[in-house]
């Protein structure tokens, strides 16, 4: 099959005006008007100049709300944090739970986006999620290759509203996170890097059709990529990487939107489905519509 790789910024020049990734939270108990965001991890930036309604819902709020404060990432006691959960046990070390075979398979997608600059026995004390979202970054950065990764869409917001003189919150701590991302079971982590070598071409296209879906604001194909068994998260690992941590948010939301304007700009896969924070605000008793 011909591949045919799609410029994310030729797409946002054509971004639909019924997109759905910013929505509007009010009724309630709600103070006043606040907002969900969705973002990608590969957008560009420019998307904020083609969402409808961003830049006066980011003037109307006095807070706005990240998954963490990404201003925090830099300092050398947040490289400290990395570390200490990104270290895999001494018996637990990438040589130690996966097969000569399996190192073999890893080095070989390494080298396809390294060209041997980058292989296991380099990152042999780091757990297997560390190269497996390595893994992901070559994968998009192979789907985009304009991407840029200094205009990480979160960041660009929390500066924005930082400018704007809006106060910047994070909705888990760096610890949160980190024990979030690098918790689950080592030999659970082997399993998942494994699935992301056999599934490298799939993950290429995975990535560049997630992406135009997210620029579409299409919802339903956005949702059914996730549910998608070979390269989307199992149920088990949305539970972990969605959906407890947006029944967490709910408590935030539901203490803060009777007392102030927020805008909360997280993961679009944050958003979506029935667990997804907009049909939770809707159940709470808040209005949720999409901002076209």
């Amino acid at each position: 099959m011909k591949k045919f790789i799609f410029s994310l910024v030729a797409v946002a020049t054509v971004f639909s005006s019924q997109a759905q990734l910013l929505w509007k939270v009010s009724g309630g108990d709600a103070k006043g008007d606040s907002y969900l965001f969705g973002t990608h991890h590969i957008a560009p930036a420019s998307i904020l100049d083609s969402t409808a309604g961003f830049a006066e819902a980011l003037n109307g709020v006095s807070t706005v709300y990240g998954e963490m404060e990404m201003s925090e990432m830099t300092s050398p006691a947040t490289q400290q944090i990395v570390m200490k959960y990104s270290m895999a046990p001494a018996d637990s070390t990438l040589s130690k739970v996966l097969t000569p075979a399996q190192v073999d398979s890893v080095n070989s997608i390494l080298a396809k986006y390294t060209g041997g600059m980058l292989t296991a026995a380099a990152v042999d004390m780091m757990k297997p999620v560390v190269l497996d979202t390595q893994l992901g970054v070559f994968q998009s950065m192979t789907a985009f290759p304009e991407f840029n990764g200094q205009e990480q869409l979160d960041k660009i917001v929390q500066d924005k509203a930082i400018a704007a003189g809006k106060t910047v919150k994070g909705l888990e701590t760096l610890e949160q996170q980190m024990g979030m991302l690098m918790g689950a079971p080592i030999s659970e982590q082997a399993e998942g890097l494994m699935k992301s070598v056999r599934n490298d071409e799939k993950s290429i296209e995975y990535a560049k059709t997630l992406a135009q879906a997210y620029l579409a604001g299409d919802l339903a194909k956005m949702q059914e990529m996730f549910d998608d068994p070979e390269v989307g998260m199992s149920p088990e690992l949305a539970k972990r990487m969605l959906y407890d941590r947006n029944d967490n948010w709910m408590k935030v939301l539901r203490a803060q939107l009777p007392a102030e304007n927020v805008m909360v700009v997280v993961g679009m896969g944050h958003l979506i489905g029935e667990q997804g924070l907009v049909e939770q605000l809707r159940k709470a008793g808040y209005e949720v519509t999409a901002v076209k």
